[in-house]
């Protein structure tokens, strides 16, 4: 009898048990949906953010470049008011800077940009978000966009370079729990960021990962909901 009355004790124990271990990963798996779709947030922002700030539009109506004092003045504005700017710079719609900044402050040559792809994408009158690439100082990506006159013909092509360490302290300073971590590849899925601690150099390809090219495909949120939906059966 004692047998038998502890049967149904134990089987309800374990079952009790299996739906907290259940409801445990769930809720789990729901913290770290908030905390991805919260970078998510916080990257496209940033990368809103910056690419509006060079968004001219300059009063008068003729098609002519803006006087190369005021360019000047304007690139010493934009480096003063945005801390994530290396480099910015104007150009002509023959393809040639007119005029360059840098954060250093040091003297640098104008160059040839009629090739480059941000060029050619914004003479077309889109605005450019090029890959990341990396150096021994961090990583960066270069923005630009049209500069237009009063009515909305563009007279010249503003380029930013844009250092991303913001995001990354973010992304390394990002925990999940004792062991969690976040990890930012671009859209080629190559290292930006990670907070493992693991010494990944930023540029590595991590695109053959089962897990990084899954999101490649399918976007990071609609992985989780996946992932969340199976933990819960």
């Amino acid at each position: 009898m004692f047998v038998l009355a502890g049967v149904p004790v134990v089987v309800l124990g374990l079952v009790t048990l299996s739906l907290i271990d259940r409801s445990h990963r769930h809720d789990v798996s729901l913290i770290e949906q908030q905390l991805i779709g919260q970078k998510v947030e916080e990257v496209g922002k940033f990368l809103a953010n910056t690419i509006n700030i060079l968004e001219l539009r300059i009063g008068f109506p003729e098609r002519t470049e803006i006087v190369l004092l005021d360019q000047e003045f304007l690139l010493d504005e934009f480096l003063k008011e945005n801390r994530s700017f290396e480099e910015v710079s104007f150009v002509s719609l023959d393809g040639q800077e007119t005029s360059r900044k840098v954060r250093s402050g040091a003297q640098v040559a104008l160059r040839d940009v009629s090739q480059s792809p941000y060029f050619q994408e914004v003479l077309r009158g889109h605005r450019f978000i090029g890959e990341s690439f990396h150096s021994s100082s961090g990583s960066f990506f270069t923005i630009a966009a049209p500069v237009r006159n009063r009515n909305g013909y563009i007279i010249q092509v503003l380029a930013a370079t844009v250092n991303l360490a913001d995001i990354v302290n973010s992304i390394q300073q990002s925990r999940l729990g004792t062991s969690g971590y976040l990890v930012l590849v671009d859209r080629n899925g190559n290292l930006i960021a990670e907070g493992s601690g693991v010494s990944l150099d930023p540029g590595t390809d991590l695109s053959s990962g089962v897990r990084v090219s899954q999101v490649l495909r399918e976007g990071p949120l609609m992985v989780l909901e996946k992932k969340i939906a199976t933990k819960a059966r």
